[in-house]
């Protein structure tokens, strides 16, 4: 894997997303690498694709529906939710047509003033600030709207957690409608599909806790050693609980629709 620290860096800036808190990630003792190392099995599926073999552990449903709880008090998460109601067929198309690369609306052949009249967004900004009793200005880019899409049709899809995952099943690989030739969107994913890869379950319950909450901080305290799992050895990441969430989110709806039973390995291919 390239430098994750750099890539981290510019990819944070591109998706115009804040600083809420750095956390800083310490390298594991052993760090993944991005090849085709084998498993202790000596399968030859790779490492940073597989679920695990034993039996997969689900979240308490308890704190899944705190998570919920929390997440649905914010306003842009209200509003996320209304676009998505409001226009599923569309949600889904855009997501298909776009990934995390996404950075231009004319990408996907709309020019900056068509998106107020293909998508509701005046419409839910009405709706949630009304509802608020209060004024709000949103800035939308492609990014946040793929971020929106994306996280309230993986929430809708899957409601009670990470139920998907199925133990020993592997990634399927990605395809890129947009960065196929975009080395740093792809080593940004490359790195949260093996940390989903690990865990679905921690990353999922991460994935749908309230920015800032405690629930969020338990959840962060859980996944720090699968994102040292991924790091390259002697390397740091230092990101945002903010960008991780972004990043995981990706790879959660990825893995959710793209996940298999692993191929029999061929006999002879077995050294």
């Amino acid at each position: 894997m390239k430098s994750l620290v750099a890539l981290a860096a510019g990819l944070m800036l591109a998706a115009s997303t804040g600083m809420v808190a750095g956390v800083a990630m310490p390298s594991a003792v052993q760090a993944q690498s991005n090849d085709n190392d084998y498993t202790p099995l000596n399968s030859r599926i790779r490492r940073d694709r597989q679920f695990p073999t034993a039996p997969l552990h689900f979240v308490d449903p308890a704190q899944l529906g705190a998570a919920t709880r929390d997440r649905g008090q914010s306003m842009e998460d209200q509003f996320a939710r209304c676009i998505y109601d409001r226009s599923n067929e569309k949600a889904l198309d855009l997501l298909a047509r776009t990934d995390f690369g996404f950075n231009r609306f004319d990408q996907i052949g709309l020019a900056n003033n068509e998106v107020m009249d293909r998508y509701p967004i005046q419409t839910c900004l009405r709706r949630v600030t009304r509802s608020h009793q209060t004024g709000a200005r949103l800035r939308y880019t492609p990014a946040s709207m793929r971020e929106w899409y994306l996280q309230e049709a993986y929430l809708d899809a899957y409601p009670d957690g990470a139920t998907w995952a199925v133990a020993g099943n592997v990634i399927g690989e990605r395809s890129y409608p947009l960065s196929a030739n975009n080395p740093a969107v792809r080593s940004v994913m490359d790195f949260s599909d093996c940390v989903v890869a690990q865990s679905p379950s921690a990353a999922d319950l991460f994935f749908r806790t309230a920015p800032g909450s405690e629930l969020e901080s338990q959840a962060i305290s859980n996944i720090v050693p699968l994102l040292s799992a991924c790091i390259p050895d002697g390397q740091q990441l230092d990101i945002s609980p903010q960008t991780l969430r972004l990043w995981i989110g990706e790879s959660l709806w990825h893995a959710a629709n793209n996940n298999a039973p692993a191929p029999a390995e061929n006999p002879q291919e077995v050294q």
